[in-house]
């Protein structure tokens, strides 16, 4: 420790302890190292007067020598003497300097003895002299910080609060030895002070005995309890006495302590719990439940130990035992105190901290009388207005209820004038008059309109909102005030006030779904707007109080209170809402709007300018003294009690009022109504006992509600319903008949709505939308009468893209009838809507495993829109509009309405089937002028070409599984909620949630197909009529003859029919003399080559056709009769030489120099019939040596001058390479038609930009100039099923 200045510190500065600095060490000595430094000198000394008397001998020598030797010595003697006394002066000088550090310090130790003992003192007087204290103090008991029970025993000497202690010493050699005594003496000496109290927490121990004689030890026991008593008020003490029927006078004196109070009543008032029946004490301990915070101290006064029944009464640990007398209580044995008239002794096992011996408090029965007596007008003055029994607060009579059973709702909704609205009841001041809050503005006299409330946990800051709240409703009907309350953490603190009239806004569990504040901050910036417009509407008031003078006729325009509890970790998740309150803070006063932000921390960095605009500040105790000053400016409120309710209420920069807030809670009480009495009773501790009337147990007044809630029920249903400023947040989704209630069965019309018709068929409801800034909730209608017609719904997994799509599709069949509109679906996303294939509206499903039957739905919509583009230019329809004006009008028009083709799945578009993007994307392209309409789904935005996504005027985006891709607003596509199937942003960025497909008022996701299944089957026996045209699927069986009935006199060589029209298809041999295909194994290759060559049996007589079978595996021997049967060749010796002789008798049919044009046009120069070359297995005719076809190759291109048809099917493994086959070659340079039968899709492209896939057999794709490409489904000779290939 050092001394700084003159000033003595404050013994603040000393709690951790007082440390002596060491002492200062002696000076060194330097012993015989000084004396032979002394020493070297004079020898220098010496040889120099040797050598004087050597060098000048004679009596000068002498002389000089002589006066050397002198000076030498005298130099050595002074120096000794100089170093030993400033030794000396050092070591006098670091004593006083030590000194008077001690001196300095026995100050400070000194001040703080006597601030411990003040404090020791005033804790916990002298017994004797609470009589005379509780004269002087009149006041209520005091609070305190404690939250164990401090009993008060006596005197001894103790340890001192300022530890004492000396820094760890050097050596002791080098130690000045005064120097040290002095600091031991000055650490014994104040190591311990006399006569401090001695005190034990009761808390902490399950009995204390008082063992000596009797008198001796109730004197003792009465100074204890008189003390505790003093300290401790009823609520948080409770004082039991068991004595022997001889003791029990000497405890008449208790009767007057409050804390002897019990719950049970007497003619005189409650029962005073002093008995010398084990029985009556057993009863008092179980009848009233545990209070928290509360604890029991019983006096037991009796021979004996308790029986069973009472020793399991005292198994609590909020109970000790306080044993006087000579007996032990049993094995409750915790501390034992021996008195006798010279003093006392402490026993206590392991207990370190108390003294063996002490000088034990003592009162006499007078004495003790005197403070029950004076502690009893305390009660009284503390009971006041309001208070009941052991100083509780009777909150009904508080808060002006008055009978709660009985509520008087007109007398306490009366008007009242502006001037005594708003005010608040909190809770009592210490002398008992009622706190209020007025929550006006100080121009009307208020304190308000805004404020903040910081408690502790603990202290009480949710009852005292529930206490706030239900003083206001008490006073004020819903047409006066509103309510809107927050709580960002579960919801427990307005638990039961959704029921009140008042309440505009119940918002809970912030914080578990942070997406709510903003809906929340969305909410109440409505609310200000409002509220800015209905003065702007009332005549550009400026103030509802000009609102309220001026209304007449006007709805009224109540105040509004925004209380938010736990607002500090609110701008912890969402630091931009203090933009909100201080939007609130600074225009609230003049548009009724009030703001209160309760938390248990209160960081002042993130009000960020919002405190200027709290006018009114509420302080429970707080967990700092910084918080305290940040709050309330002062540190107060870190020290209050931990009694829950206890705070200050700030109302300007100088008034501040303590307070104990009601608590309302609790179940309600009954009225309490006088029994009368013919004359006075006696005041005794013994219960006085007259007739009365029957009271409620305590039993039933338990199991009455909690005042909150009786009133919460009492006034719901009353009064005019607060505007509704927050809508529950959209966790059900809405079944259709919610979105259209009006649905009904209309003869020509089906089960519908008649109210969605009359806006329009197309305008189909689809779920909610969200608006909180509208403070409404509407339907989201999909409009795909305009430019809007395409749908594109995206979201991530499990989002609900499907089921939407689902909806959709329900509700254009609920709004429409399937005269008006027809479904086709692409089913990518499991199957879900194979439940509704058999709704009328729908023409038909496909799946992801159904490839023919996607390529099919594409094709028949694909020929809708075409046939529709021909039916507007025959009838010269100038538009969508005008053709459904005619469709209404009875014409048949095409036969189809507007046509919806649903894609559930788009990737799988893309991945799958691929070749169909492009038809569809043209489709999207020219379908709305047409009525054709596209709705996609799909897991991200990208996976649309920007083409198509511009198309789609109408976009629904749900969860998506990476928010960053959103196009509609990416902060926004966050806040989204995952889990929600159905949740998502509409374009105008406002939350939707869409509907199940469902009309039987379900909104339980798990039992959708139950609705499904029933809506169709009820839109089924509403329609009763025609369905929508049904997909037309390619069979997978034709016969040649069913060809030729569609079309006869068709000059083509009829092959099948093709997926778009499901209409004859094949070459015309006038322009498309040839034909090529690929299959594999079982594919209907021999099948094509023998329809072929049937068709060309049935056009042409054998004077005009012929043909040549090149078949190495002799699939088609006997299907030509031999009259058309020019040759039929198998192996390829034959092959060869027969091929080579047939183009020798070809080349003769090229034109001559000699031929007229005339017999060009003609083709009449030669005469004879066309050779059709029907090449089967052509893998198998060529060789190593190159193909024996090779000398038809010239000719090939001259097909139609010379009369050459050359027809080649091959086996599609392999077929890449052949594509370098001279003679396929050049099949492809002349563009003749090749067919993809089915096939590995590994061997890539083999005509144009087909793929052979997996088909049925006879099924292929055909290309050619003159039909594109078409899936076709070849014909067969014979009604059998066409033969292995």
């Amino acid at each position: 420790m050092t001394i700084q200045g003159a000033t003595r510190p404050e013994t603040s500065e000393w709690r951790d302890g007082l440390v002596l600095d060491e002492p200062p060490p002696l000076p060194p000595s330097e012993g015989a190292a000084g004396l032979v430094a002394n020493a070297i000198p004079m020898l220098g000394s010496l040889g120099s007067v040797a050598y004087v008397a050597t060098a000048q001998p004679g009596r000068g020598g002498l002389i000089a020598s002589g006066m050397f030797l002198v000076s030498s010595v005298g130099f050595v003697v002074a120096n000794g003497w100089r170093q030993r006394s400033q030794r000396v002066e050092t070591a006098h000088r670091s004593r006083s300097r030590y000194f008077a550090y001690l001196d300095h310090l026995r100050g400070v130790v000194r001040a703080a003895a006597a601030e411990q003992r003040a404090v020791s003192e005033t804790a916990r007087p002298d017994p004797t002299a609470l009589a005379v204290l509780l004269a002087v103090d009149t006041g209520p008991w005091p609070d305190t910080e404690e939250d164990g029970l401090v009993a008060r025993f006596g005197r001894a000497d103790g340890p001192a609060a300022l530890s004492v202690r000396r820094a760890s010493s050097g050596p002791l050699a080098d130690a000045d030895l005064l120097l040290v005594a002095a600091a031991d003496r000055f650490v014994a000496t104040h190591a311990v002070l006399a006569d401090l109290p001695v005190e034990v927490r009761l808390d902490e121990v399950r009995a204390v005995e008082v063992l000596g004689p009797g008198p001796e030890a109730r004197a003792v026991v009465r100074a204890v309890v008189a003390g505790l008593c003093f300290g401790y008020a009823p609520s948080r003490l409770r004082v039991v006495v068991a004595a022997d029927a001889a003791r029990v006078a000497e405890w008449e004196w208790a009767k007057w302590l409050p804390h002897t109070a019990g719950m049970p009543s007497d003619a005189v008032g409650p029962v005073r719990l002093i008995s010398a029946s084990e029985d009556s004490v057993t009863q008092w301990l179980d009848a009233e439940p545990p209070r928290p915070g509360r604890h029991t101290v019983l006096v037991w006064d009796r021979d004996g130990e308790p029986d069973a029944d009472l020793e399991a009464s005292l198994g609590g640990a909020a109970v000790t035992v306080l044993a006087v007398g000579t007996s032990p209580v049993g094995g409750r044995r915790g501390l034992a105190l021996r008195v006798g008239p010279e003093g006392g002794r402490l026993e206590a096992t392991g207990r370190s901290d108390l003294p063996a011996l002490f000088r034990p408090d003592r009162l006499t029965v007078a004495e003790a009388e005197a403070v029950a007596r004076r502690l009893a007008g305390r009660q009284r003055r503390a009971a006041g207005p309001g208070r009941t029994g052991a100083g509780a607060l009777d909150a009904p009579t508080l808060l002006g209820l008055g009978d709660v059973d009985r509520l008087d709702l007109p007398a306490l909704w009366a008007p009242r004038p502006r001037a005594s609205r708003l005010r608040a009841t909190l809770g009592t001041a210490p002398d008992a008059a009622p706190v209020v809050l007025d929550l006006k503005q100080p121009a009307e006299g208020g304190s308000g309109p805004h404020g903040l409330l910081i408690g502790a946990t603990g202290s009480g800051k949710s009852e005292l909102l529930r206490t706030l709240v239900l003083s206001l409703v008490a006073q004020h009907g819903p047409d006066v005030l509103n309510l809107v309350l927050v709580d960002f953490k579960g919801g427990a603190t307005f638990a039961g006030l959704s029921e009140l009239p008042h309440v505009s806004a119940l918002i809970t569990n912030l914080a578990a779904e942070l997406t709510l504040v903003e809906r929340m901050e969305a909410a109440l910036t409505g609310e200000i707007v409002r509220r800015q417009e209905l003065l702007r509407a009332a005549g550009n008031l400026t103030s509802i109080v000009d609102y309220d003078a001026q209304r007449g006729d006007r709805d009224p325009l109540p105040d509004l209170l925004v209380i938010c509890d736990e607002f500090s970790e609110l701008l912890t998740a969402r630091p931009e809402l203090v933009d909100l309150f201080v939007q609130i803070g600074r225009v609230g006063r003049s548009l009724g709007i009030h703001l209160l932000l309760a938390s248990q921390r209160l960081e002042e960095g993130r009000l960020r300018g919002l405190d200027s605009h709290l006018s009114y500040r509420i302080g429970l105790r707080t967990f700092s003294a910084s918080e305290s000053r940040a709050v309330l400016g002062v540190p107060d409120a870190a020290e209050l009690p931990s009694v829950p309710g206890v705070g200050y209420l700030k109302t300007g920069p100088t008034e501040m009022e303590r307070f104990t807030a009601a608590y309302v809670s609790g179940p309600v009480s009954r009225p309490r109504r006088a029994v009368p009495v013919a004359s006075v009773l006696p005041f005794t501790a013994a219960p006085v006992v007259v007739a009365a009337p029957a009271v409620a147990d305590a039993a039933a007044e338990q199991d009455r509600p909690a005042l909150l809630d009786a009133v919460a029920v009492a006034m719901a249903g009353r009064g005019r319903p607060a505007h509704r400023v927050w809508l529950p947040p959209l966790d059900l989704p809405a079944s259709l008949d919610a979105l259209l209630p009006d649905l009904a069965v209309v003869p020509g019309v089906g089960l519908t709505s008649v109210d969605a018709r009359a806006r329009g068929v197309l305008r189909v409801p689809v779920g909610l939308l969200d608006r909180p800034l509208e403070q409404r909730r509407d339907t989201l209608v999909l409009d795909l009468a305009g430019a809007g017609g395409h749908v594109g719904i995206v979201g991530g997994p499990r989002s609900g893209r499907s089921t939407l799509a689902k909806t959709l599709v329900c509700s254009l069949a609920l709004t429409a009838t399937p005269r008006e509109v027809q479904v086709y679906v692409l089913d990518f996303g499991g199957g879900s809507f194979g439940d509704l294939a058999d709704l009328p509206h729908v023409s038909g499903v496909a799946t992801r495993g159904q490839g023919d039957v996607v390529a099919r739905v594409v094709a028949e919509v694909v020929g809708i829109l075409r046939s529709r583009e021909e039916h507007f230019r025959a009838h010269g329809i100038a538009d969508i509009d005008s053709y459904r004006l005619r469709r209404a009008a009875g014409d048949p028009g095409d036969g189809y309405g507007d046509v919806v083709l649903v894609v559930d799945g788009w990737g799988t578009v893309r991945s799958d089937f691929e070749a169909l993007e492009p038809v569809l994307q043209d489709l999207a392209g020219r379908g709305l002028t047409y009525g054709v309409h596209l709705v996609a789904t799909a897991a991200r935005w990208l996976d649309f070409r920007t083409q198509l996504k511009d198309l789609l005027g109408t976009r629904v985006e749900l969860r998506l599984g990476d928010p960053s891709e959103s196009e509609i607003d990416r902060r926004l596509a966050t806040s989204v909620p995952s889990g929600r199937p159905g949740r998502g942003l509409a374009t105008t960025r406002h939350h939707l949630l869409g509907a199940l497909p469902r009309i039987d008022g379900g909104t339980d996701p798990a039992t959708t197909a139950d609705g499904v299944a029933d809506l169709v089957a009820r839109v089924r026996a509403g329609w009763g009529a025609a369905p929508a045209p049904r997909l037309r699927l390619l069979p997978e069986l034709v016969t040649v003859d069913e060809l030729g009935a569609q079309v006869p006199g068709d000059p083509r060589v009829l092959l099948g029919l093709d997926e778009t029209r499901l209409g004859p298809v094949g070459p015309d041999l006038r322009t498309e003399p040839h034909l090529y295909l690929f299959g594999e194994s079982g594919s209907g290759k021999t099948t094509v080559l023998r329809t072929y060559a049937a068709q060309v049996l049935r056009r042409k007589a054998p004077e005009q056709a012929q043909l040549v079978l090149i078949d190495p595996r002799r699939a088609l021997l006997g299907e030509v009769p031999a009259e058309y049967l020019t040759g039929y060749w198998t192996t390829g010796a034959q092959i060869a030489d027969e091929v080579s002789a047939l183009a020798a008798y070809l080349q003769t049919r090229l034109p001559g120099p000699d031929v007229t044009p005339e017999q060009l046009r003609a083709r009449s120069w030669w005469r004879g019939p066309d050779v059709f070359v029907l090449v089967d297995d052509y893998d198998l005719v060529t060789g190593g040596s190159g193909t024996p076809l090779a000398p038809l190759v010239p000719l090939l291109g001259q097909a139609g001058d010379v009369g050459l048809h050359l027809v080649l099917a091959r086996r599609s493994g392999g077929a890449a390479r052949a594509l370098y086959d001279p003679v396929i070659q050049t099949l492809r340079d002349c563009a003749a038609p090749g067919l993809v039968l089915s096939g590995s899709p590994d061997e890539g492209a083999l005509v144009g930009s087909v793929r052979p896939q997996q088909r049925v057999p006879g099924r292929g794709t055909l290309v050619a100039r003159s039909v594109g490409t078409q899936v076709v489904q070849i014909a067969v000779a014979s009604i059998e099923r066409p033969a292995a290939g």
